[in-house]
């Protein structure tokens, strides 16, 4: 598999991570609904940076020898973002629990992108994953902060 259709993928899962932030935005009228729509604007950007990154691999493709993340682990985050997002539209999944499993993936992409970070060789991917690496840290940290005040 191409490191193109990996970031493709990605790509995807960022767009329904937004998704479900906006989901959760408008399950709240407190605080929090300005946070979730923030939050969702951010994972768009992230989207929009993946998507960056994919054209860098298109041109230049000689500085990628081969994929560094497997592909099964972004489609385990696509199966659970998906799932997550259609019980969020059909109310089968609560705010509080959808909060929950949002922190869940923040936490492993994390960890993902930041093992990216260090295995690319060129210098922009290689800060590219690392923002978004401390993205998903304040991502984390900020859902952690919203679960502490239910």
């Amino acid at each position: 598999m191409h490191l193109t259709a990996v970031l493709d993928e990605a790509i995807e899962l960022e767009e329904k991570i937004c998704s479900c932030y906006e989901l959760l935005s408008k399950a709240t009228e407190d605080g929090a609904s300005a946070e979730l729509k923030e939050l969702a604007r951010e994972e768009k950007s992230h989207a929009n940076v993946l998507k960056t990154g994919r054209v860098f691999v298109i041109r230049t493709p000689d500085l990628f020898g081969r994929e560094t993340i497997s592909l099964s682990r972004i489609r385990q985050g696509l199966k659970f973002i998906t799932a997550l997002e259609d019980n969020l539209k059909n109310r089968k999944t609560g705010f509080r629990e959808g909060l929950a499993r949002l922190h869940r993936l923040e936490k492993k992409f994390e960890r993902v992108h930041m093992n990216l970070a260090v295995e690319f060789k060129d210098y922009s991917l290689k800060k590219l994953f690392e923002a978004l690496a401390r993205a998903d840290a304040e991502h984390r940290q900020r859902l952690e902060r919203l679960i502490a005040r239910l």
